[in-house]
């Protein structure tokens, strides 16, 4: 992860879950590859929701999110979310791989077609949502 994020520890063992079995081995199927690193947009930040003045606390704000802009291969390769995302179809391949198995261990995922507010990168969070906070948002 570049540069290190500051997350609470449940967040941990999640990011790491996602890398090895996701992020790797699509790596591995599109690019041959494993990966090298992660570009972190964001973590902790004392902040409300999409820099809302007067919305709620944003995940971030309790070190239980992470926003990721680029992934960087072994090879030297690097795929962004912004531009990659509507790239050629290695790069839409491998970033919608990714944004997919992340819906499988965060609670939250948002990405390019999330909104505006999420264009160039991948928000993943654990939020408890809805009555049993089970609630799970993938988009």
């Amino acid at each position: 992860m570049r540069p290190a994020a500051t997350l609470r520890c449940p967040m941990i063992p999640a990011v790491d879950h996602w890398v090895r079995s996701v992020v790797d081995a699509a790596a591995r199927y599109y690019y041959g590859v494993p990966v090298d690193s992660l570009k972190v947009a964001a973590s902790y930040g004392c902040r409300p929701i999409n820099h809302i003045s007067g919305a709620r606390l944003s995940e971030h704000g309790h070190a239980n999110a992470i926003d990721i802009s680029e992934f960087h291969f072994a090879n030297g390769h690097m795929v962004s979310v912004k531009s990659g995302w509507w790239g050629d179809e290695r790069e839409r391949a491998f970033l919608r791989a990714v944004h997919r198995g992340a819906c499988d261990t965060f609670t939250t995922v948002l990405g390019p077609l999330a909104d505006q507010n999420h264009h160039d990168h991948f928000h993943l969070d654990l939020a408890r949502r809805g009555r049993t906070g089970t609630h799970r948002v993938c988009k």
